[in-house]
């Protein structure tokens, strides 16, 4: 039996009118009780994923055989309820990442890019000594600047980026 995003989503969907309560499976499963191993699959599957609480599904007493899986009390996640949220909820919020470059961290790189280049090094010391001197605020400026510029002068920009994402 295949796994069904459907399925699935309803699933999810039936938990997130309980939260933060268990949902009845038993009693509120419109699809019916014929559904419950498709259902127990998915929901594990969910569970996995951490889409649903661990309490979800249990294992039920030893059988002689050994021990079954059952659905316990289905309950949604804070990452269910996220996953659900057309904003991606908190963990869109919470989950940013914001990436800090000092100034000196800045200035480092660039000087490396200046002494690489091909000029003389009269011009190139000259150029350290300017950014050495530049404040903090314009150093940001004006790499930004070259951030602009190299993107717009890099002719597979947005194939570079695509690849990166895995999108070509």
């Amino acid at each position: 039996m295949s796994l069904d995003r459907s399925l699935q989503l309803k699933l999810l969907e039936y938990m997130a009118a309980k939260y933060p309560y268990h949902w009845d499976f038993y009693n509120d499963f419109p699809e019916g009780s014929e559904n419950y191993e498709a259902a127990l699959r998915n929901l594990y599957y969910l569970m996995q994923h951490e889409l649903v609480e661990k309490k979800s599904l249990t294992l039920s007493n030893y059988n002689g055989t050994g021990f079954n899986l059952i659905i316990h009390l289905p309950t949604i996640s804070q990452k269910g309820m996220d996953f659900l949220a057309d904003d991606g909820g908190l963990s869109a919020i919470l989950g940013v990442v914001t990436i800090k470059f000092e100034a000196d961290t800045l200035r480092t790189i660039l000087e490396r890019r200046i002494n690489q280049a091909e000029a003389t090094p009269e011009h190139k010391q000259s150029m350290i000594d300017g950014i050495r001197e530049l404040p903090a605020e314009s150093i940001k400026h004006l790499t930004m600047k070259l951030l602009d510029e190299g993107l717009d002068n890099l002719p597979n920009a947005i194939v570079l980026i695509g690849t990166y994402l895995g999108l070509s």
